[in-house]
Parts: C-alpha cells; sequence; structure tokens
C-alpha cells in the first residue's frame, strides 16, 4: 500500500519541477543521451518499485 503513495508523490513532484527538466532535456549544448538517460531513469526506478511490492506480498 506505500509504494502507491510513494507513487503518486513522484508524480506530483514530477509534475511540479517537469518545467525545468524540459528546459534542461531540451537545452541545444546537452548531450544526445540525455533524454535516453532520463528514460533509463524511470525505467530503473519502475522495476525497483516491482521488486518491493513482491517481496512484500510473498
Amino acid at each position: 500500500m506505500y509504494s502507491h503513495r510513494l507513487i503518486l508523490l513522484f508524480v506530483f513532484a514530477a509534475f511540479s519541477v517537469s518545467p525545468v527538466i524540459i528546459d534542461w532535456w531540451l537545452a541545444p549544448g546537452g548531450a544526445w543521451y540525455r533524454p535516453f538517460a532520463l528514460w533509463l531513469i524511470l525505467i530503473g526506478v519502475s522495476i525497483w518499485l516491482q521488486h518491493m511490492q513482491e517481496d512484500d506480498d510473498s
């Protein structure tokens, strides 16, 4: 149950800082892998949360 609260908090935080992230993401002098790094972080957090939820169920 606590993971749902964590996800809601994360989504709220992402919406509140999204203009800063988008400006950083689209900066012309940025590295080419910047968007891929953000997606990799998101996928990693999702896998970690799923793994934590499976541990709680058993």
